[in-house]
């Protein structure tokens, strides 16, 4: 991953496209996965945890449809 800077671009500008790409491949987010081991265990809560908020935000939508 790499930006070039262009000889009439600013630096900030081009500080600011490589943040969008760092956010883009969420390299930052990978980096903090892989800095410590996480259980499978822990990651299999996880996901248990979100996909209840997931069904509880559905059935809270579905109830305002009605």
């Amino acid at each position: 991953m790499a930006v070039v800077v262009h000889s009439n671009e600013n630096v900030d500008s081009a500080l600011k496209r490589l943040h969008r790409e760092v956010l883009r491949e969420k390299i930052l987010e990978t980096y903090r996965n892989k800095q410590y081991r996480i259980k499978k265990a822990d990651l299999e809560i996880q996901k248990r945890r979100d996909w209840a908020k997931t069904k509880r935000r559905r059935r809270a939508a579905a109830r305002r449809e009605r």
